[in-house]
This record gives C-alpha cells, structure tokens and sequence, in this order.
C-alpha cells in the first residue's frame, strides 16, 4: 500500500513527460501533491483497525450503560429485591433468592450467619444456586428478598472458578486488587513458593515481566496464583467458588491450610470433603428452593 505514493503517479504522469507535454519539476510537483492527498486519506486506512475497536468498545459500554440503569426484570414478579448492609460478620438474614429474571427461586427464606473463624462449605447438586448466592452476597444478584449483611468491601475477596488475570506484571497479579502496596520483591517471591509456583518469575524474566497471564498460564496455575493475593491480602472472609477445581487434592490441601492458619474467614464451594475440617458449618442446597444447614463435623457427602 505504501508504494501507491510512487508507482501510481509515476504511472499517470510518465507518458506526459516521455512524451515532453510535462515537464520533470511540474512532474516531481504532481507527485508530491499526489503524496500529500493520500498521506491525508491513509489516516483513516491506518487507523480502521483501532477505530472499529473503539467503535466496538463504545458499543459494549452504552449497553452496560443501558443494562446499569434500567430496573430489574424481578421488579415485574416481586415488587421487593434484598437489602443490604454493613456489618462485622457476614449474615443473610430471612434471604429469598431469585434468577434475575425472576423466573426461579433458588433459596427460599435462608438465614445463616457466617461468624469471624467459623467458616461455611456450600454444597448441592449443579444447578442448585451455589454459585449464585455467592453472586447475592456480592450484591450482584439481588432478587428477591430479606437482607444480606457483610463487612466492607475491601475486607472481603472472591476467588471465582476462572480467576481474574489483569493486564499487567507479575508484581501487579500478586498484588491484586491492591496494586500501590509496596512489598519487597524477597516476601513476593517467598509467596509464590508457598503456593507451589516457585519458577514462575523465572520462567518469565522476573516479577516485572508482562505476559498475557490468562493466556501463559494453566488454570491451575492462575488458580495457586489467585490463593497467592489472599494469603497476601488477609481479608475478613474470602469466599471461593470452586477456587482449587484444578488442582490435586495435594495442592488443595496446603492453600487450605495456609489460608486456615491466618485470621481469614472461609466460604467454600467445593465437592472434595477433604476440605470440611476447614469448615464449622455446611449449607446444602437441595434444589426448588429448599436447603439444610448442618454441622461440619460428621457431614458426610454421599448423604
């Protein structure tokens, strides 16, 4: 494309100046505005490619927009939706959960209270609405009814199935989601060994390498690396949903036991009972609606 500023005008103007109707300095003239024209109108051509994602990106943001201030579509079939508030413990209180659209009740009238060291294992078939209440005591899913009471949002992390990679360093991974912490690179490196990724920075050139860690690193990689920011960050409570599916029962077990042994607070998804002894209680969702609320000890899963 870029040789169009030579071959086309030497092509339109050369048999002019074979033919001596065109003089060479009116031809190096012509060529040159010929240059000027098409620098301007190679802007758009160069930039088409970042302007359609611009375009696309302005797009999804409109309807986000759109989707952040219309009312929910439970307001149709429940005129009431479920509170919140802020407390010392996470609590739901009376908790009537609904799909966003309103159209299934997945937890009807639960109350449980997760107290500081007491931590919660929820437990049903798929489908149940695990995941989904994790979503309600997030506050993004609020259909519903009753009230949800938990601390402040930055002492309460989520570690989902797929974990959150940012674009940026490894320094800048570990330190989510409080990346103007400044902590030596010695204690960094020492964290990565304790959730069994010891040659991780190496691998890559160091803490201040930047990759597209989604995309470098397996799931359970980016899993132990997720579990590396909450043991950096102690939180109250850390909530994980599914957060060690792909590791071994192994590396499940010392993450476990490394986040037990700090003052965070656990609410677990999971289906290994392995897991239980880092629990006090166990909430099993039974399906339309219904739930039983047991004793971690003794849980026996095949129940």
């Amino acid at each position: 494309y870029g040789l169009l500023t030579i071959v086309l005008p030497s092509a339109i103007i050369a048999g002019d100046v074979l033919s001596g109707e065109l003089e060479v300095g009116a031809a190096v003239q012509a060529a040159g505005a010929f240059a000027a024209v098409l620098s301007a109108i190679s802007v758009v051509i160069e930039n088409f490619e970042g302007l359609s994602r611009f375009a696309a990106g302005i797009d999804r943001l409109n309807t986000f927009s759109r989707v952040l201030a219309a009312e929910p579509a439970c307001r149709a079939r429940s005129p009431s939706l479920i509170e919140s508030a802020e407390g010392q413990r996470l609590a739901l209180e009376r908790v009537t959960l609904l799909t966003p659209g309103g159209e299934r009740t997945l937890v009807k009238n639960l109350s449980v209270a997760i107290e500081p060291g007491e931590g919660l294992l929820i437990v049903g078939e798929s489908g149940s609405g695990k995941s989904s209440l994790l979503r309600a005591v997030a506050g993004l899913w609020y259909c519903g009814s009753g009230r949800i009471v938990r601390p402040r949002p930055e002492d309460i992390l989520f570690l989902p199935q797929q974990p959150y990679m940012i674009l940026g360093t490894l320094r800048s991974q570990l330190l989510y989601p409080h990346q103007e912490r400044a902590v030596p690179d010695d204690e960094l490196l020492r964290l990565l060994e304790r959730v069994n990724l010891p040659d991780v920075a190496e691998r890559f050139g160091g803490l201040d390498a930047e990759r597209d860690w989604e995309k470098v690193l397996s799931i359970g990689e980016q899993q132990r690396l997720a579990f590396a920011r909450v043991l950096l960050t102690r939180p109250r409570y850390a909530m994980l949903d599914e957060a060690t599916s792909a590791l071994d029962a192994a590396n499940e077990e010392s993450l476990y036991r490394q986040l037990a042994a700090t003052q965070t607070t656990l609410v677990s998804v999971a289906h290994r009972a392995s897991i239980l002894k880092y629990h006090k209680q166990v909430l099993e969702l039974c399906g339309e609606g219904e739930w039983q609320l047991h004793p971690a000890e003794g849980y026996d899963f095949r129940h």
